[in-house]
Parts: C-alpha cells; structure tokens; sequence
C-alpha cells in the first residue's frame, strides 16, 4: 500500500504548521484555501506567518506539496485535516462561521472514502453535527504553540483524538 495522501483545509497558522510536519514525514500533501491571493503568495514562496522551520520546509519540498484554490483536488486526499485557525474574542466566544463553510465545501468535494478530521479549535459537541455528512470523522486535539508549532506537530507529547463511535471507527 502507498502512503496516503494527506490534505489540510484552511491555511492559517495552524494548517500551514501541521501541513509542513505532514511533509517532512514525506507525505504528498495537499493544501487547500478558498482564498486564492494566498495560494499565489504561497506559490511564489511568500508566507504570512513566522513560525521556525515552516518556510523551508514547505518551499523545499514542493515535489510532495500541491498547494490550491479548487476544492475539487480534494477527491485526491485519503485523509482531511481542517486545520482553520479559529477565531475567537476577547470573552472567548468562538466565531465558527468561516469553519463552517470550509467544512461544507470539503463535504461536497472530497471523495467519500476520504476520512475527515477537525483540527481546528471547536466547542464540545460540535463534530455531533457532522456525522450525518461524513462516513468517517474525528477530532483531534492541536496542542500547537506559537514559535513552537512545528516542533509540537512534528513531536507531539500526546494524540488525543475522538469519534462518535469506536467500534465502528
């Protein structure tokens, strides 16, 4: 069997840091926004955030990255990160609403063996409302830091995932 193919939703801090680790593992990684200016500016190796390692890494290793605006080449990625930074105001209220709308063009366009994982920071009882669109999803915990993420996405000190239902999992 080959190594599967591995897509991140959402290229804000968070997606750009776990989909660098992806990469220095090896994995064909594909990397999907809707915001098209910011795949340009990744492809000609313009990146917005400052994180140790992550430039190098993603521009090196372009042979094993794809980096794009069509939802479409999601239908290539056995598995789905969404990895969207979310944001959150000053009395912690979360707006969900940029998530929630890449997570329904990932569902119309990612192939249905495809197993969905939500990276992204989300309330308790969230992914609930998900499995009526996806066959397989998940929530892993990202427990990244600010000048450290790379590090903690490269060498967690622990995984901490989730699903409805384990048997069937």
């Amino acid at each position: 069997m080959s190594n599967p193919i591995i897509g991140f939703c959402g290229l804000t801090h968070l997606g750009l840091c776990s989909a660098s680790a992806s990469i220095s593992k090896g994995f064909k990684t594909i990397c999907y926004d809707p915001d098209k200016v910011l795949i340009d500016n990744l492809k000609s190796d313009v990146l917005l955030i400052e994180e140790p390692f992550i430039k190098d890494i993603l521009f090196q290793n372009k042979s094993l990255l794809n980096l794009t605006s069509n939802p479409e080449d999601l239908k290539n990625c056995d598995l789905i990160y969404i990895s969207l930074d979310v944001k959150t105001n000053d009395t912690g209220q979360s707006d969900l609403n940029e998530l929630k709308k890449i997570i329904d063009i990932t569902s119309k366009h990612m192939n249905q063996n495809s197993v969905l994982v939500i990276l992204s920071q989300v309330p308790p009882g969230f992914t609930e409302s998900l499995h009526k669109n996806f066959k397989k999803v998940y929530y892993q915990v990202e427990t990244l830091i600010f000048g450290q993420a790379f590090d903690r996405a490269i060498n967690p000190e622990r995984f901490i995932l989730g699903c409805k239902d384990p048997k069937v999992a």
